[in-house]
């Protein structure tokens, strides 16, 4: 995937906190924002900022600032951006980071919010875990939906979350200007119905400004699982286009699925959709990787030894459907057991994807490099939002905003 350029006359300005390796912003920028400022505190993550902005995106490395997103002046930015974007460290709401929630030290929503209300920006793109979406976690998503609504409320800082949520409770849209409140759309989501090749379900936030007069609208998904497995068992396209004889199905639900596509035979997908992007769709033309101390000819493309699976559950990717969820490991450090593999052992191959590959699923440009230890830039990527579904919310985004543009 290339890096593509957009004229300088309909270029909107982006903020982006918590920027991690960048994956969202990549997007965003491919949408045609123009970043003022990302702002990242994890040292490799900056270095891989910093190299790939300037050599990749031409964005001025300067604009990326080595800094907790708690201890910035937002204020700085106000009546500046156009889109404001981020996702705090998703490990409170993560079965991964031990679910502590907004107790968490590591919750960052409130300095996200706070931007908010300081910057002001005509849009905000907010994304998160699906663990966010649990039951457990309902007020606190209602205090982040609010304050989203209605950032311009006055909230003692002293005050506790939920002190602050019956605040917000009694709060009537009449009582701000619109300049002052937002429009509100939230969608739980899965990467791969967007041409992603992994299964990454994650919650996301999109906030217009109430004077903007538009309604804040996802873009709907393209692609299924049906779709796929419609294009392996009824046409039997997928195996072709690979040169490969059929697979078996590992699940009892998917050969169940198959047996009913086979008996109805349709030759167009039920549901209109395309197939997801699967991991051999994504990875099949990269040469095999080298063993570490190897000069690779693709960048980032060197083997990390050791990769073991842990049935039932922790079993790796198979290549013919899209990849397991990325996995920046527990507590944000360390690739778990069984995560992060590449399992064909039908075709004798169980090996770790190495961090060209796992960009590939993650939707990165071929010429963004990532810096530290292969450790370190599976932790970025698996932290990460893919690049392509950033661009594609931040294209819808960004075709609301000219439609009301002066």
């Amino acid at each position: 995937m290339q890096v593509k350029q957009q004229s300088g006359n309909d270029t909107l300005t982006a903020l982006e906190l918590f920027a991690g390796a960048e994956g969202l912003a990549v997007g965003v920028h491919q949408a045609g924002f123009e970043h003022l400022g990302l702002i990242e505190w994890e040292r490799y993550a900056v270095a891989t900022l910093r190299l790939n902005s300037e050599r990749v995106l031409g964005t001025d490395p300067a604009r990326v600032i080595h800094a907790a997103a708690q201890s910035i002046d937002y204020s700085a930015f106000a009546g500046r951006v156009d889109l404001l974007s981020g996702g705090p460290p998703c490990q409170p709401f993560s079965t991964g980071g031990a679910g502590g929630g907004q107790t968490d030290p590591r919750n960052m929503f409130p300095t996200f919010l706070d931007a908010v209300k300081q910057v002001r920006p005509r849009a905000v793109l907010l994304e998160n875990v699906k663990g966010l979406t649990q039951a457990k976690f309902a007020p606190y998503m209602e205090y982040i939906q609010l304050r989203l609504r209605f950032p311009c409320c006055p909230l003692d800082p002293e005050a506790s979350w939920q002190e602050q949520l019956e605040v917000l409770k009694r709060v009537r849209p009449a009582d701000f200007a619109d300049e002052e409140k937002y429009a509100l759309a939230v969608r739980l989501i899965d990467t791969a119905d967007y041409g992603v090749p992994q299964r990454r379900e994650r919650v996301f936030f999109l906030a217009l400004r109430a004077d903007l007069g538009l309604e804040p609208a996802f873009p709907g998904p393209t692609r299924s699982k049906l779709a796929l497995m419609h294009d392996q068992w009824v046409t039997g396209d997928s195996w072709l286009r690979h040169g490969l004889r059929p697979v078996e199905p590992l699940g009892k639900r998917d050969r169940t699925i198959r047996a009913a596509l086979q008996a109805q035979a349709p030759r167009l997908p039920p549901d209109g959709r395309r197939p997801w992007r699967t991991v051999r769709d994504a990875i099949q033309d990269l040469p095999a990787p080298v063993p570490r101390g190897v000069a690779p000819q693709v960048i980032n493309h060197v083997q990390h030894p050791g990769a073991r699976i842990y049935p039932p559950r922790h079993i790796g990717s198979v290549p013919d459907m899209p990849a397991k969820a990325l996995k920046a490991g527990m507590h944000g450090h360390g690739t778990p057991g069984g995560e992060n593999v590449l399992n064909a052992e039908h075709e004798g191959v169980l090996r770790y994807f190495t961090t060209r590959e796992a960009a590939r699923l993650q939707t990165f440009p071929d010429e963004w490099e990532f810096l530290g230890t292969w450790g370190a830039c599976i932790q970025q990527l698996g932290n990460a939002v893919p690049a392509q579904l950033g661009e594609i919310f931040a294209s819808s985004i960004r075709t609301q905003l000219l439609s009301v543009r002066s």
